[in-house]
């Protein structure tokens, strides 16, 4: 079965990890600083609108939007796991 062709950003809505430091998306910036001492910093999440607005004009919306919640399920798994 061939693989459809897709958008160059399809699946790139959110970042694809989260570290300390700035982690990008296409439409979701998440900024993590590490202060010194114990203390644990709120991640700060940013939303670019105008990329989000970009996203639900597009007629692959459902499908990248799936593919990237998807991605976060797993990914929350694994974490579990490990």
């Amino acid at each position: 079965m061939d693989a459809m062709k897709h958008k160059a950003c399809f699946g790139t809505m959110f970042p694809d990890s989260i570290n300390v430091g700035e982690c990008v998306g296409k439409v979701f910036t998440v900024r993590i600083d590490h202060p010194a001492g114990m203390m644990r910093s709120r991640p700060n999440i940013e939303t670019d609108i105008k990329e989000w607005d970009d996203c639900r004009q597009c007629s692959e919306y459902e499908s990248c939007y799936q593919l990237c919640m998807a991605r976060i399920a797993l990914d929350g798994t694994v974490a579990a796991k490990h």
